[in-house]
């Protein structure tokens, strides 16, 4: 961490520049024509950068898969990484116990850490909007499972999934890096860190959706909502 120390002058002015710019931002939103005119997420979370004192923020991980083609290969690529799991866990139970392989079965599944923005299936934000709100971020899976036993002799098991997919990200600006579409230098928006003026938080986010499959054919999945929306 790098030491803090009490705002001047020169602090005061440079924070007072930041605020109309984001004012000013604000105002051109969906103007055509216009540099970064399609940044709502972007400026909300630098928003809270500098009102919200740290406090942690929820945003909408929906909307980044609605209006970010990343955003699309990391639920499609998590929801197959999921459903995997689930297939593994249940032919690891009736291994253990072939009784199970008539009835239906639940059970819980938690997944490990993935870095969206590390590899091509969990690729980096494309829209200057999310680069600017989330960039690179952290997911995990969770998922209630249950599976049905084959309707018809020579069948396969049927697969429903309650998944969640829980997003955090930590808002900073970083010593030696810039931003991907100005050039900006973070340090000069990491001073308000150092001086008390600006405050970085994490950001969290989940989506659901209910899944749908035949044990051995996970790319042939119904995926839809929970929840309605």
């Amino acid at each position: 961490p790098l030491p803090t120390e009490s705002p001047g002058l020169g602090d005061y002015a440079a924070l007072a520049e930041w605020e109309v710019k984001l004012r000013g931002a604000r105002a051109l939103q969906g103007v055509p024509g216009v540099p970064h005119n399609d940044i709502p997420d972007g400026l909300d979370t630098y928003d809270h950068f500098l009102h919200g004192n740290g406090a942690d923020r929820h945003f909408d991980y929906e909307r980044f898969v609605r209006t970010d083609p990343a955003g699309q290969a990391v639920l499609t690529n998590s929801t197959r990484d999921t459903q995997q799991a689930a297939e593994a866990t249940y032919n690891q139970m009736i291994a253990q116990d072939p009784s199970l392989a008539g009835k239906p079965v639940t059970f819980q599944i938690t997944g490990s850490q993935i870095g969206v923005g590390s590899s091509e299936q969990f690729p980096y934000p494309e829209t200057e909007n999310w680069q600017k709100a989330i960039g690179g971020h952290s997911i995990w899976n969770s998922a209630t499972v249950t599976v049905y036993p084959p309707e018809t002799p020579g069948g396969k098991p049927r697969f429903e999934m309650d998944m969640t997919l829980h997003a955090e990200d930590r808002y900073n600006f970083n010593p030696g890096q810039a931003d991907i579409n100005t050039g900006t230098p973070d340090a000069a928006n990491g001073r308000f860190e150092q001086t008390g003026l600006g405050h970085q938080y994490t950001n969290y986010g989940t989506l659901q959706r209910h899944v749908t499959w035949d044990q051995g054919s996970p790319e042939n999945a119904t995926s839809r909502p929970i929840g309605g929306r």
